[in-house]
């Protein structure tokens, strides 16, 4: 490769979908840093709301067809390997399975480098083994001891400058909310993914039942694949003490977060959620709820802003009933949490590693191989043939060691 070449890359960044999500916004994010740094990007992705990002931050955009459970339609398939032979890119960067799916399945004729960033809680074992993966937390990196490609550590960057901390009235009144209640936000994609919508019901059934000292209004930006259990929660409990509000999906979720006085989220959305100086409950599958403090986030640098199952602690009304009667607590951990965003999330420092990531491979042989590709896709065949059939859902997973 000329040293030209190594300077100036292409790159074609794949969100799986323009949803709010965090692992969509990091994607986009890190695009436009990545052409900041004098490289030639361009975004192909379904469309949806997160377009107006990419257009705020000028970056190329061609719209794909759907991805999630498509990754093998024929539409699909054609439509990524028309853009990669007139783009020609350096390297595909494939966030999530779905389009990694589809790269891989048109490798062997395009014969394009790649790279798959999973920010979710596991790793399908569908995915080839010789591509260079990028992983969220350090509990995921040592699980992926058997892959051949360079596994890379890179926890969910946040633009600590877009994402900061701004005037809660001046949300709440951009927002028609009161300053008389107290604001619990959740943004997010409401998927059955890690029971993301069903743990947001599960919160909104318990908060409605306990005995809070305060009026609740409970705010949800986000849509997805599960939102209709949200919708009949909504709609079940909501009273004059215990509002819910249903956003949908918000492009520019920070008035969200800056009216909140608490925030529910995993993942990415915690993250931004501590950018903005708000206390944080991370949620998980199971009826995980974790108030983000000094003496929790040791677990969730290793593990991420994730949880399963019981986390040992109080319950979420407990939880809510101990930051409402302690304000001040609650702004300290607040910035607590900014602190922490702002020491080892920052996305220039990501966008730095990236780039070195997206050069070495640019200058290393080309993966997936034959026998890694068609072998990676037939688990992911069998996969979707076991996701139709419940009853062998079980049984593939114990024959392939999904987790999650």
């Amino acid at each position: 490769m000329s040293a030209e070449t190594a300077a100036r890359l292409r790159v074609l960044v794949c969100p799986h979908e323009l949803i709010t999500g965090g692992s969509q916004i990091n994607a986009i994010d890190l695009a436009a840093r990545i052409r900041d740094r004098g490289h030639e990007v361009r975004v192909f992705a379904p469309p949806g709301p997160l377009q107006s990002r990419i257009d705020a931050l000028g970056l190329q955009y061609r719209p794909a067809p759907p991805m999630t459970g498509r990754a093998l339609s024929p539409r699909t398939v054609r439509a990524l390997r028309r853009e990669i032979r007139e783009f020609r890119p350096d390297i595909v960067h494939a966030y999530e399975h779905p389009p990694a799916v589809t790269s891989t399945a048109i490798s062997q004729a395009t014969r394009h480098r790649s790279v798959i960033t999973v920010l979710s809680m596991d790793v399908p074992d569908f995915l080839p083994v010789d591509v260079p993966l990028i992983v969220g937390t350090a509990d995921l990196a040592r699980g992926q001891g058997a892959r051949r490609g360079t596994v890379h550590l890179m926890e969910p960057p946040v633009d600590t400058a877009h994402d900061r901390p701004t005037d809660r009235r001046r949300a709440r009144a951009d927002l028609g909310l009161g300053d008389d209640r107290f604001v619990i936000s959740v943004v997010g994609r409401l998927s059955s993914e890690h029971e993301k919508a069903r743990g947001v019901a599960e919160a909104i059934a318990a908060l409605a039942a306990a005995p809070l000292p305060r009026a609740v209004t409970f705010v949800v930006a986000g849509s997805g694949d599960d939102e209709e259990g949200v919708r009949a929660a909504a709609a079940r409990f909501s009273a004059v003490d215990f509002d819910v509000r249903l956003e949908g999906d918000v492009a520019d979720p920070r008035p969200v977060y800056a009216a909140a006085d608490l925030v529910i989220g995993m993942g990415s959305s915690a993250l931004r959620a501590m950018a903005h100086a708000r206390p944080v409950v991370v949620q998980g599958p199971g009826g995980f709820w974790n108030l983000l403090s000094p003496d929790t986030i040791g677990l969730h640098l290793r593990q991420g802003f994730f949880g399963h199952g019981d986390s040992g602690g109080p319950s979420l009304a407990a939880i809510v009933s101990g930051v409402m009667a302690d304000p001040a607590s609650a702004e300290a951990l607040g910035w607590f949490g900014r602190a922490v965003v702002e020491d080892r999330f920052a996305i220039d420092r990501a966008a730095s590693r990236l780039e070195q990531v997206y050069i070495a491979e640019a200058r290393g042989p080309r993966a997936p191989g034959r026998r890694s590709a068609a072998y990676a896709l037939w688990r992911y065949l069998l996969f979707r043939v076991a996701l139709t059939h419940p009853r062998a859902h079980s049984a593939f997973r114990r024959v392939v060691h999904r987790h999650g």
